[in-house]
């Protein structure tokens, strides 16, 4: 029974040690520092690599600390020399060499491809690439079948930044170690981006190497978040979730991968077991907003814009309480959330065209007019919808006597979204709305249609309607009523006769059709 239970203790510390370092050489320092320093008796080789981790930290004195430890507890053990060794190059680099030679040549590591990999990795550190490359040979020289010597050399070149050739030594380490669990892991990091499908196969094939492999889940619950793919992440992260004991950060991942996944339920019960923070308190709001708990979000949306810090907000913070300022109808503040949401990220295509909207409907047309064209200017091929609205704009200020009280401006903004509604019937010439536009634009100028502004607009408008008459119908019949009105005011009484008779055809039960017909007549005969 003692036996057993040696056994079943050593298994579990050996377990939790291999996932420490798992982590360690996938690169997580900071995942596998916190699992090092949470083993409750560590060995020699544990502060090993914690002194490897303080190094990579510049922290030179904590790095001696845990080397000297590890010495301590197993003088055999000689990789903390080499930690050492590492540290006291760069003050006795001819006193660390001969150590490094010194190990390297000991009988219980010199057909230790580890170890050799190890020395090497040291003059790496100490950027003395010559020596390294002479411990890697031996390395490769120690064990022709370990992937060892290979993943240094693609970690070293990912650290440079040179993807392409990391990969292509990460290719050599599967070549002699199919069973490579940390190649498999970065070249599928490597290839997310231009070979996605082979990135998830070498997850997969990392996983059935090692169901258990805690850094193979998590990452391929990552990857496949990213690439959108979300059940696919939630199973994975599910996974990774059966091998640890959850912390509130790993509830605050999971609560996200649930939210895009669109289970709003199951992502709010995760999150309430995870920390309150920036993060948590969008994603409950984003929950609630999807869900169409609008007044549940609107306090959540309320308080995550106005006391989180700017730099710790995104642009779905603002757009999303923007929008349900709009709901409310409180479209003064909605627009100013629209515009800092596109100040947040201009890159966002439809950015300025919401934040001109946004204006628009609050009625703020000077700030609607700078937005829409501001549109047109960054969009070379924006479309005769932007250029409508810009000039809808216009004519909205130019007929909004609240908005714009003083009659020159409402005439001047009338004026410029005639040649608005100009420059759309020239760009567009065989779609009816720029010459419609126009004519109504020019007609508000001349309210009282004494000089015919809208006339000419109107006359060219009306061959392109007749073209879809039955479509056209309530269009036509204002051209024929804008053209009866034009020849009644010049006292053309039979010409404008015409245009109503034609509006009555279009619409039997006129009543102005039929009162203008009328006293038209009632003139004639009293002639």
């Amino acid at each position: 029974m003692i036996l057993t239970l040696f056994v079943a203790l050593f298994a579990t510390i050996t377990a939790s040690n291999q996932t420490a370092i798992d982590y360690y050489e996938s690169g997580d320092l900071n995942k596998a520092k916190s699992l090092f320093l949470s083993t409750s008796n560590p060995d020699a080789m544990d502060n090993y690599y914690l002194g490897q981790i303080f190094l990579r930290e510049k922290n030179t004195a904590e790095a001696k600390n845990y080397f000297t430890k590890g010495l301590q507890l197993d003088p055999s053990n000689l990789y903390n020399s080499v930690g050492l060794a590492t540290i006291t190059m760069g003050t006795d680099l001819k006193g660390a060499v001969k150590e490094l030679k010194s190990i390297s040549k000991n009988k219980q590591y010199r057909k230790d491809a580890k170890m050799q990999v190890a020395i090497a990795e040291a003059f790496a550190r100490n950027n003395n690439t010559a020596l390294m490359q002479t411990y890697l040979n031996a390395a490769k020289k120690a064990d022709k079948k370990s992937a060892l010597p290979y993943i240094l050399e693609g970690n070293l070149l990912m650290e440079q930044g040179n993807s392409n050739e990391a990969a292509v030594k990460f290719e050599n380490a599967l070549y002699f170690d199919p069973n490579s669990k940390i190649a498999l892991v970065k070249l599928a990091q490597l290839y997310l981006g231009t070979r996605r499908q082979i990135a998830f196969d070498y997850l997969d094939r990392a996983n059935s190497i090692d169901p258990k492999y805690e850094y193979g889940w998590i990452t391929q619950a990552d990857l496949r978040y990213r690439s959108g793919f979300y059940p696919e992440a939630k199973v994975a992260y599910e996974k990774y979730m059966s091998l640890i004991t959850p912390q509130p950060s790993d509830y605050q991942r999971y609560g996200e991968i649930l939210y895009f996944n669109k289970e709003n339920d199951a992502s709010m019960s995760a999150l309430a077991k995870a920390p309150v923070n920036t993060v948590t308190n969008r994603l409950k709001m984003y929950n609630m907003y999807d869900q169409g708990k609008f007044e549940d979000a609107m306090p959540l949306a309320e308080t995550l814009v106005t006391t989180t810090p700017k730099n710790e907000l995104i642009y779905q913070d603002y757009a999303y309480y923007a929008d349900m300022l709009n709901k409310e109808r409180n479209f003064a503040d909605a627009a100013k959330f629209f515009e800092l949401a596109y100040q947040t990220d201009t890159t966002r295509a439809t950015g300025l065209t919401d934040v001109a909207r946004a204006f628009d409907r609050a009625k703020d047309y000077p700030k609607a007019i700078e937005y829409y064209q501001r549109v047109i200017d960054s969009n070379p091929e924006h479309t005769m919808a932007d250029i409508y609205s810009l000039g809808a704009a216009y004519y909205s200020a130019g007929t909004d006597t609240v908005a714009t009280p003083v009659l020159q401006d409402r005439k001047d903004n009338l004026t410029k979204a005639a040649e608005v509604f100009g420059t759309m019937a020239e760009t567009f010439p065989t779609h009816y709305l720029g010459l419609l536009s126009q004519a109504r634009a020019n007609s508000a100028l001349d309210p009282e249609t004494t000089m015919g502004l809208a006339k000419p607009y109107y006359e060219k408008l009306l061959p392109l309607l007749m073209e879809d008459a039955d479509e056209r119908k309530n269009e036509i019949m204002e051209v024929y009523q804008y053209m009866g009105i034009y020849h009644l005011k010049k006292d053309e009484y039979p010409k404008s006769r015409e245009y109503w008779v034609k509006v009555q055809e279009l619409d039997p039960n006129n009543a102005i059709a039929k009162q203008v017909i009328t006293s038209i007549d009632a003139a004639a005969r009293r002639k």
